[in-house]
């Protein structure tokens, strides 16, 4: 069976957490020429400051990753997932370091809190959960070990960022305006598979690569996970997610491709100049000013996080949201039934506003903590034994 290792996407630093570093090289190491991989190795495998990473650890940590995917991966791919996990692993060092340094504790309800929601989204209990997993050859400390550091970084951003975060009224006129002007135009949450190639041999090789992995993911291997492993795609470390792309902004082919999409569907393999690309539509929603959302109204499950097997393991619970504006306390405004039509449209008009703010302030801090965790990473020491 395909087990589903994600919760929801921590609000307030998704794409730190899923993102393997681009810039690693550029902290303090000694970084070794690759050699043999580390399978069966044993000793460290790396030092991060003060703290080592084992040989065994990354093994761990390879087999949850690639929990799911097919059984004879290419050397290529594995090696991808080695480095991927080399990375996690290390980032995790240096969020627990920092959450010590702050004397922060991650309780280990909370760790079992979270072990449980990954449970739920399986549609088991934690302990059958545990038990497939462990059937599967998975060390359950190697994902407590992710969802403890997770954790434990959320209350970091949550100390030390979240208090800066001050959206002024100016900002929020200007992104009403730019809504304002785009509005009606659709929008499209997509994720993407590249395959590049140079050559006719090369396209030729590419072309039915790409056609495997389509039907792949059409018999229901986890896209995130294909992208990760094959993808050379710039968003290949995230899943392949693209996010929200407007209406028009890709090239013909590819434009034509996703309109003719459905949330949940996936695109036949398309050629362009430099490669094939299979494209994935998550969501699609129509741009505008945020709805009112209705006092009794249950909230939706938007179609981008339903559970979807990936490779992205475990988030925590998600930190507050930033302030809304200024320094103000968030309110939630429902328009009154009984109020006239000018006070509800007013009424209105101030939740729009409210979730505007609450957008660009968590987009903001997402934004301050992946610098965070890169500043991080520059200024430890970071030494790859392998």
């Amino acid at each position: 069976m395909t087990l589903t290792l994600r919760l929801a996407l921590l609000a307030t630093c998704a794409a730190l957490m899923l993102g393997a570093p681009a810039d690693a090289s550029a902290a303090k190491s000694k970084k070794q020429p690759a050699a043999a991989q580390p399978q069966n190795r044993i000793g460290i495998a790396a030092v991060v400051n003060d703290d080592i990473i084992t040989f065994s650890d990354i093994e761990d940590r390879m087999r949850l990753y690639m929990l799911g995917a097919p059984k004879k991966l290419p050397e290529e791919a594995k090696q991808r997932v080695l480095q991927q996990a080399m990375y996690r692993l290390v980032d995790e060092k240096l969020q627990m370091q920092e959450a010590n340094a702050l004397n922060i504790r991650v309780a280990d309800a909370d760790i079992a809190r979270g072990f449980a929601s990954i449970a739920a989204q399986n549609k088991m209990e934690p302990e059958q959960f545990g038990e497939e997993l462990k059937r599967a050859g998975i060390n359950l400390d190697t994902l407590q070990e992710q969802i403890r550091a997770e954790i434990a970084w959320s209350q970091v951003v949550r100390r030390k960022l979240r208090p800066q975060i001050v959206i002024s009224e100016t900002e929020i006129d200007s992104e009403v305006d730019r809504l304002q002007r785009s509005s009606g135009r659709m929008e499209f949450r997509i994720a993407e598979i590249f395959l590049p190639f140079e050559g006719d041999a090369s396209e030729k090789n590419a072309r039915e690569l790409a056609e495997r992995l389509s039907n792949e993911i059409r018999r229901g291997a986890p896209f995130s996970q294909i992208a990760r492993e094959y993808s050379e795609a710039p968003g290949a470390a995230t899943g392949g997610d693209l996010g929200w792309i407007e209406e028009g902004t890709l090239s013909g082919d590819l434009n034509s491709a996703i309109a003719a999409l459905k949330p949940g569907q996936l695109s036949a393999p398309i050629r362009a100049d430099k490669g094939y690309h299979l494209l994935f539509l998550r969501d699609a929603r129509e741009k505008g000013l945020p709805a009112p959302r209705a006092a009794a109204a249950p909230e939706a499950t938007p179609a981008e996080e339903k559970p979807r097997p990936s490779l992205v393991t475990s988030e925590g619970p998600a930190p507050e949201m930033p302030p809304q504006a200024s320094n103000d306390t968030p309110k939630v405004i429902e328009p009154s039934a009984a109020a006239s039509p000018e006070v509800a449209k007013a009424t209105a008009g101030e939740v729009a506003r409210e979730e505007i703010a609450t957008r660009l302030g968590t987009q903001r801090l997402e934004q301050m903590a992946e610098r965070y965790l890169h500043d991080l990473r520059a200024t430890a020491f970071i030494e790859q034994r392998f």
